[in-house]
């Protein structure tokens, strides 16, 4: 079954600063690709690339965890999960940066007759990474994902013949309740 799909990333780039001249920064770039898909048979894909770089930095840099947000969406044969993600930054010790994880969250499609599809990020693309102070903005990595296929969700309808025959059971119920009449007040 091929699948297409399509993401998004933050449409700005996410600036770190420290005092006085420490900064950073992070990208998500989407990426668009076509998966010929078998029932429950996982495909690891790439789904994002995340960029990253530093700007001038010394030994009063940047302090602590900081954090920004990006917002990021993924398109899969028309539908649509938009869901945003933390990720911090830090410069460490000997000219060095550390990019903290970023938690991606599994995403599910539903795709009527196609089937739902799940997408689970890889966990070894975020963990937390080390890179050098002062470089350009680089390709820092791809971002994989599972994507499975699973059969359709079922949806049980009554046959035609048992709502009536339901119905007619209402009905007979209420018509028996009526001859009856009120219950008995001593």
């Amino acid at each position: 079954m091929p699948i297409t799909f399509q993401t998004t990333g933050s449409s700005v780039q996410t600036y770190f600063e420290g005092q006085p001249l420490a900064s950073a920064r992070s990208r998500f770039d989407g990426l668009s690709g076509a998966l010929d898909l078998t029932r429950d048979t996982p495909v690891l894909a790439n789904y994002f690339k995340l960029f990253a770089g530093t700007g001038p930095a010394d030994e009063s840099g940047m302090s602590g965890i900081q954090y920004r947000t990006h917002a990021l969406s993924m398109t899969v044969m028309g539908v649509t999960r938009s869901f945003e993600v933390d990720v911090g930054m830090q410069e460490i010790a000997n000219g060095q940066y550390q990019l903290y994880a970023f938690d991606l969250p599994t995403l599910t499609f539903d795709l009527g007759t196609a089937g739902v599809l799940t997408v689970t990020p890889d966990p070894l693309r975020t963990q937390s990474v080390q890179f050098l102070a002062n470089t350009p903005l680089y390709h820092f990595r791809d971002v994989r994902a599972t994507f499975e296929l699973a059969d359709p969700l079922v949806t049980t309808v009554p046959e035609p013949g048992s709502l009536a025959l339901t119905g007619l059971a209402v009905a007979a119920l209420q018509a028996m309740r009526r001859r009856r009449g009120p219950p008995c007040r001593n």
